[in-house]
């Protein structure tokens, strides 16, 4: 009798250590950069002058705290998010003029989301499908259920709804999208995935340089 009381307290006391050590288990994000091709459609406007006048190649770079995008196309368009300051710089060009925007304000509202298993692969990878009816337009995301960002990278990130979508598709990085407009469709697929270590840096700026720059850019609009 003692000897099953005794097996069954060590095996509930390994059962408690096991959950514990799962509990622990700090959960692994993505690192790393995604590329992008984009490719447009519409009923009413030209594709190809559309195509000539907007991005063609997007590339994303995350860590664990930031994120940055780039737009190519017949100009480049360069945005350096901080999750701790909750601000973006954007760039065009090589220009060394900066604007700096305030993400934790909505610039757009979804009225309604579902998500859904999707019954394609993305690079290999397992995806999700959410869909977001904004009050300006439609996106579908194919988000891997694999590769998850970083909470910091959208969780205060209220412009252009990424907080919703962190939210409700997990963080799982996009890996195909379709934004419908009014009069055009843009859609885009990642062609490249390359994953980087914990010493990864997203943000090709200092971030010392973003908070000097925000501050002069808010000074400047308080003189106005």
């Amino acid at each position: 009798m003692k000897t099953s009381v005794t097996t069954s307290c060590m095996l509930i006391l390994m059962l408690l250590i096991t959950s514990a050590c799962n509990n622990n288990k700090k959960e692994e994000y993505f690192s790393g950069e995604v590329v992008y091709l984009y490719t447009y459609e519409s009923s009413i406007l030209n594709t190809d002058s559309l195509a000539k006048e907007r991005p063609l190649k997007g590339i994303f770079r995350y860590d664990l705290d930031n994120y940055q995008s780039q737009f190519l196309g017949k100009d480049t368009f360069t945005y350096y998010y901080s999750g701790s300051l909750n601000k973006a710089l954007s760039q065009t060009g090589s220009s060394q003029h900066y604007e700096c925007e305030d993400y934790g304000m909505a610039t757009d509202s979804v009225i309604s989301w579902k998500i859904y298993p999707a019954d394609e692969q993305v690079l290999g990878q397992n995806c999700d499908i959410l869909e977001l009816q904004k009050k300006t337009s439609f996106v579908q995301y194919y988000v891997s259920s694999e590769e998850k960002t970083a909470p910091a990278t959208y969780q205060k990130h209220k412009a252009y709804n990424w907080d919703v979508y962190g939210e409700k598709a997990n963080g799982g990085l996009i890996l195909k999208m379709e934004h419908r407009f009014k009069i055009f469709t843009m859609k885009g697929i990642a062609t490249d995935l390359k994953k980087q270590d914990a010493k990864f840096r997203a943000i090709e700026i200092d971030e010392k340089k973003m908070i000097e720059l925000c501050n002069s850019q808010r000074q400047d609009d308080d003189k106005k």
